[in-house]
């Protein structure tokens, strides 16, 4: 029950700062101005924080020896993933920021409330699969005590890297939509600089967590892909395996870089890193770069990603391709 209040307030937290510090009681002004407003108490950060912390409980508990433990660590998944539909249908869809969004930049544009409602459908269905799934772990009256070695196997990844890739996951859960709506928000809501607090701080702790994951690459080498995979199945694993770690570290970095020459600070937690640049019209194509082609490449390559392991797992009977990473 506490991580699940813990979970709530971490994700919904900012809805409800947006009902007490919205509609113009912080005095819209520019743009610039908007950006460098903080919330009072600092619960902007506060709630990332709560994200990034239930993100590695969510992590460590998935591929925890004891079973039950495990079962615990699908519950919080399913929550997560609960806990991003319930911000969308409870705050999201009654904001007006659907209805009357800042103007839109480009045509692309016009498709972020589309999105948002996909990501919002796709997550309340991923929760109620997985409260499934922790229910059916749990009638299994399993013992098995799994131990995992810290690095990584032949066959199988160990627990460091195990723990890097779904807190990772878990924390896209959060980045994604945060993104979305704030780019979304008029810039006379005195609430859209906090989406940017959580957005751009998840966007560091992904990019820090991804060199982390290079380092510990080069140190224990990943476990080799499962031999009941075609030639070309090979190739189009490695090739989605390359360009996600490419998206990982594109996509902070862009995103940084649009910040910084578009004259606004870079956040993380209650640290802020001021532009490292002259504002100039730089911004643009980096904006170009982080908010149109690297995203939509990404739900192509995630999706694909996702979709192949169920093939494998589902359609192909190969049990040892998800068990490379989840027990």
């Amino acid at each position: 029950m506490r991580h699940l209040l813990i979970m709530s307030v971490g994700l919904l937290t900012l809805g409800l700062a947006s009902r007490i510090y919205g509609d113009g009681e912080l005095a819209p002004a520019t743009d610039a101005y908007v950006q460098s407003l903080r919330i009072a108490g600092d619960l902007d950060s506060w709630s990332a924080l709560c994200i990034v912390i239930v993100s590695f409980v969510t992590a460590w508990a998935l591929n925890y020896s004891a079973p039950k433990v495990r079962v615990f660590g699908t519950v919080l998944a399913a929550l997560g993933c609960l806990a991003v539909a319930i911000w969308f249908f409870s705050f999201v869809t009654y904001s007006g920021v659907l209805q009357d969004p800042k103007a839109n930049q480009t045509p692309l544009d016009s498709a972020k409330p589309m999105l948002l409602w996909l990501q919002a459908c796709v997550a309340l269905l991923a929760g109620l699969l997985l409260l499934l799934a922790a229910k059916r772990q749990a009638a299994s009256n399993s013992k098995e005590i799994v131990v995992l070695a810290a690095t990584n196997e032949q066959h199988q990844y160990g627990r460091v890297s195990r723990m890097l890739h779904w807190a990772t996951a878990v924390f896209f859960l959060a980045l994604i939509p945060a993104g979305i709506f704030s780019s979304m928000i008029p810039e006379d809501h005195g609430y859209r600089n906090a989406y940017y607090v959580v957005h751009k701080t998840l966007g560091v702790v992904v990019f820090l967590l991804l060199l982390i994951r290079l380092a510990w690459n080069r140190v224990s080498q990943p476990p080799s892909l499962d031999p009941a995979l075609t030639s070309l199945e090979r190739k189009l694993a490695r090739a989605a395996h390359t360009t996600l770690y490419l998206m990982l570290l594109c996509m902070p970095v862009t995103g940084f870089m649009m910040t910084s020459y578009h004259g606004y600070p870079t956040y993380f937690f209650i640290w802020e890193l001021p532009p490292l640049w002259t504002p100039s019209d730089a911004y643009i194509i980096w904006g170009a770069l982080h908010k149109y082609l690297l995203p939509y490449l990404l739900y192509i390559v995630l999706g694909a990603h996702i979709l192949g392991a169920l093939k494998h797992h589902f359609i192909d009977q190969h049990s040892r391709a998800v068990k490379r990473m989840l027990v």
